[in-house]
């Protein structure tokens, strides 16, 4: 395919629709690994690259699924051979649904090996990872290895699986990177929490001696689990549970992994639109990426990336005017289409104040219709439909961050075509999908004159 540069947002253009991503770095270098599905759950993996992880080179396929592929191929991760000091290997996995001697199907996991990041070859039918039926139901989920490196070589491994008598996830270990041995699932402890009725491993990372677990539930919610040993158990983090959450009733986020880079872990995951193909598959994007951090007490959160400074290409000279109803226009449209920086402080409503006092953003997405953001007290935001010159909203979605934020705060919002992104002093508070793609107009609301400080820039 000819190569096509885009930055904030990523979608391809070469296939119809995308899901879950991936990423490796190395040596200056962001590869981004996008699943395709324009007829299934999956078909195989295209990728993008970047040499700051801001603006993607698309380069089409990667992977495609075998003549034996039944029903989808599934995710999977990037990671170097423990060996690569002297082969310079990278492996990469991924699953298949096949039909088994038994007539039925089977999820099993693959491989493939690259020297270069971008060209793949698949290591073939003798390297098959299949189900250990010791721990984990034969006909059950088998797909998606993350890594984690052992301190005594090799990794461990994390996927999603279905184990016996209990929900969870896998676990194991390789030495080799390709040939991995199972183990049980590690126990997970629920305290007060409700188990859901499945599971899928996101990822792993260490910070600070401890073991921060990211597991999707029902392909809506990101939640974290804790423990102090690889092997678990993992218990359910007390604060910022739901690390990505759809309150409502679409579906806006979902499936994030971790991003080792020499400065930072990283997080990535995608932005749901509210768009389909004819086949059901939904439209995606990959969302910027995110710095994970842990705090003093231990909480696991996700936050605003300094790379993401360099989407700030084109400053925008914006004045905010009021015309009527409660939204105050800004003067000259926006590029939505090849995405836009919105900052600002705001200071934060006491308690008691109504909601329809409250300050926030407002994005056209149709003449004189919109969604919009607004910021309440402690930080609770919410998000929803609105016309331009009514009083009347419909809430959509709300979320509130555990963070003690100060009286005053600075707010972020990367927007693009129909997704955007939201956060106050640089803490992911929600990502987001308008029920259209926004035209050009933003505005905000400012009934008290909370929002000050107002810049605006271009991405593209």
């Amino acid at each position: 395919m000819t190569a096509s540069t885009q930055s904030m947002f990523f979608k391809s253009k070469g296939v119809d629709a995308h899901w879950d991503t991936w990423m490796f770095y190395h040596e200056g270098t962001f590869y981004l690994f996008y699943l395709i599905t324009e007829y299934s759950p999956g078909e195989g993996f295209g990728l993008a690259t970047s040499p700051d992880g801001v603006t993607w080179t698309d380069h089409g396929w990667a992977i495609k699924a075998s003549d034996k592929m039944v029903t989808y191929l599934g995710t999977g991760a990037v990671w170097k051979s423990p060996d690569f000091d002297t082969s310079g290997r990278f492996i990469c996995n991924y699953s298949e649904w096949r039909v088994e001697e038994d007539g039925r199907q089977t999820q099993n996991i693959f491989f493939a090996h690259s020297q270069d990041l971008m060209n793949w070859t698949k290591f073939g039918d003798d390297h098959i990872f299949k189900v250990d039926t010791r721990y984990y139901e034969q006909h059950g989920r088998w797909d998606c290895i993350f890594p984690l490196p052992r301190p005594e070589g090799g990794y461990y491994g994390y996927w999603t699986a279905t184990p016996k008598d209990d929900v969870g996830f896998g676990f194991g270990r390789s030495e080799d990177g390709v040939h991995w041995e199972a183990l049980p699932s590690p126990e997970l402890i629920w305290g007060g929490a409700d188990p859901p009725h499945s599971m899928e491993a996101g990822a792993v990372a260490e910070f600070n001696g401890r073991y921060y677990a990211i597991v999707g539930q029902g392909s809506r919610t990101m939640k974290t689990m804790i423990a102090d040993n690889p092997a678990g158990p993992y218990t359910v983090a007390p604060v910022n549970y739901a690390l990505l959450e759809n309150s409502g009733e679409h579906k806006h986020t979902y499936f994030a992994r971790f991003l080792r880079t020499p400065d930072d872990i990283l997080v990535n995951h995608h932005a749901v639109t509210r768009f389909q193909l004819d086949t059901g598959r939904d439209i995606c994007y990959w969302a910027p990426l995110k710095r994970a951090f842990v705090d003093d007490a231990g909480t696991l959160w996700f936050g605003y990336w300094k790379g993401n400074e360099a989407l700030k290409k084109n400053p925008v000279s914006t004045q905010f005017t009021a015309a009527s109803g409660r939204v105050q226009m800004a003067e000259a449209p926006v590029d939505t289409a090849g995405g836009v920086v919105i900052e600002g402080s705001v200071a934060l409503p006491t308690a008691g104040l109504t909601e329809a006092d409250w300050p926030g953003l407002y994005v056209e997405n149709a003449p004189g219709l919109g969604s919009y953001i607004q910021v309440g007290p402690a930080g609770a935001a919410h998000f929803g439909l609105m016309a331009e010159s009514e009083d009347q909203s419909q809430r959509e979605d709300v979320m509130a961050r555990a963070w003690p934020f100060r009286d005053t705060v600075t707010f972020r919002t990367l927007l693009k075509e129909s997704v955007l992104e939201f956060y106050l002093d640089d803490l992911l508070i929600q990502s987001y999908s308008l029920p259209a793609e926004a035209t050009g107009r933003i505005g905000i609301l400012n009934p008290s004159g909370a929002i000050l400080d107002i810049q605006v820039w271009n991405a593209a």
